[in-house]
């Protein structure tokens, strides 16, 4: 990878990290709103140390499993869900649904359980974009975790609102192209992976805004048939 590349990626990497940061602060403050007066700062800490393994834990289990066959393309659906998600939560803008708990445990795991899926699209998607190089796969996760508290910033919540919902969408589908391209079946296969690198991030990023633009169409006219 050269340095233009390298930095292209450290921008992918940053955007998504932006897009893709959960409301984390907000969710476990409804996890832990039952608990004891006195355990509701423990489980806020606790909660905030168990998001920030989990995200270790995932970083490091989807490098060792990047060459696998049929990963690329896993992470290729996982990412157009994840733009298609982008565009419901941005037009929904509900807060966490999470039961509050009174035993500290329970409340643990249920923050924990709202938190993986987003930490499994946050992680694939900085991998897709640092195109299997350590190094920048290490500053995603490293840049996740001071986002864990700013998922509901206002800055960051502009990200996921039309126009801008349309270009993050549009790299969820580039990044989500590219690493369907790298995967070893694909590789394998008898398509000219230089074909498959030149024309499948921008196919990705075209489909995904598609997708994210026509969920956002179908809302209106069903919110215009429903007046």
């Amino acid at each position: 990878m050269d340095f233009s590349q390298t930095i292209a990626s450290l921008i992918e990497i940053l955007w998504l990290d932006l897009i893709l940061s959960s409301e984390n602060a907000v969710a476990l403050a409804v996890a832990t709103r039952a608990l004891p007066q006195e355990q509701k700062r423990l489980g806020i800490n606790l909660g905030t140390v168990l998001f920030i393994l989990l995200r270790i834990a995932l970083a490091y289990a989807l490098m060792a499993c990047a060459h696998l066959p049929g990963f690329g393309l896993a992470g290729a659906v996982l990412l157009f869900w994840a733009a298609l998600a982008t565009a419901i939560r941005g037009e929904t803008n509900k807060a966490p649904e999470i039961k509050p708990h009174r035993g500290l445990g329970a409340a643990m795991a249920a923050a924990l359980a709202f938190d993986a899926p987003g930490a499994l699209i946050n992680m694939t998607a900085v991998q897709g974009a640092a195109q299997g190089v350590k190094p920048l796969v290490l500053f995603g996760l490293a840049l996740s975790i001071p986002l864990l508290a700013l998922g509901s910033a206002q800055f960051i919540n502009a990200l996921r609102k039309p126009p801008l919902l349309w270009a993050s969408a549009g790299l969820l589908g580039w990044v989500a192209g590219r690493m369907a391209a790298a995967d070893t079946a694909v590789l394998a296969s008898a398509m000219p992976p230089e074909i498959m690198g030149d024309f499948a991030p921008p196919l990705g990023a075209l489909l995904a805004i598609l997708l994210a633009y026509g969920y956002s169409r179908g809302r209106k006219i069903k919110r215009i048939a429903e007046e």
